[in-house]
């Protein structure tokens, strides 16, 4: 697969951040994984799209798939994947590329990834690929600031380190793409509580495992950690505490393939 098709900022961070993102982004909640199961009675073939380090893939096994396919454009998100027995194939592609015959797949899953390929070549490859009665579902976990501002306020300062054209979740531009189409139904929604448990070392690895904050120079990026370090220190709720909980929200979309009758 071309990385031409692969967005830079994901292909040359998610390369460097590989390692801190295995082991310091969140897992996704049993909830979530429930629903999904609830969606589709075991599926031969299952694809996670963008399957990263497999934060998504290796809670796959209660779906009863026969198949699990990962299918991951950069080589060091791709060597986690290896870790997982029940991934019955990786391959090295992209989501405008998807190398499966015409409605052959059950379920596409896109764990934190669909923001970065949402456009309409993509949602027509889906299509193809799908059986008429598969499934698309996107999942992703961001932080729950409800209740806890400084969280919020280090999300702000990430925030600042970002260019206006790195594709993000939390924008809903990838909503987008499914209006005035007819690939796909209606997206469906839900949204799940989850806690990832976390010391300040590991939060400070969760904004280095960032697209945009690992392809900052070695000097902002130090800066930035001192920074953040120093944000921490300062923080009365956590100041005694080795381990804390930083709550985020699951939320996860679905919707169906609309096949052309001729």
């Amino acid at each position: 697969m071309a990385k031409s098709n692969v967005n830079v900022t994901a292909a040359q961070g998610f390369e460097q951040a590989a390692t801190v993102y295995e082991q310091a982004r969140p897992s996704y909640p049993n909830e979530a994984i429930d629903l999904i199961k609830s969606l589709y009675n075991k599926p031969n073939t299952i694809i996670d799209l963008g399957a990263g380090t497999g934060k998504l893939t290796r809670l796959l096994g209660p779906i009863n798939a026969q198949e699990i396919i990962a299918i991951e454009p950069v080589s060091k998100m791709r060597e986690n994947l290896k870790n997982i027995p029940l991934i019955t194939k990786i391959i090295d592609g992209a989501a405008d590329q998807i190398p499966f015959e015409d409605n052959t797949i059950d379920m596409v899953l896109c764990g934190q990834s669909f923001h970065w390929f949402a456009n309409h070549n993509v949602l027509t490859e889906l299509n193809r690929v799908l059986k008429s009665n598969g499934l698309l579902v996107l999942l992703w976990n961001i932080h729950d600031n409800r209740d806890n501002e400084w969280v919020e306020k280090i999300s702000k300062y990430m925030d600042s380190f970002q260019s206006n054209e790195t594709p993000r979740y939390k924008t809903m531009e990838w909503k987008k793409v499914f209006d005035d189409q007819k690939l796909f139904s209606s997206l469906e929604h839900k949204q799940f509580p989850c806690k990832h448990r976390v010391t300040r070392h590991l939060l400070v690895d969760r904004i280095l495992s960032t697209s945009f904050i690992a392809i900052l120079p070695s000097e902002e990026k130090l800066k930035l950690i001192a920074e953040v370090t120093n944000m921490l220190e300062n923080v009365e709720a956590i100041r005694d505490r080795e381990e804390f909980d930083i709550n985020y929200l699951t939320d996860v979309y679905w919707c169906s393939p609309l096949k052309s009758s001729s």
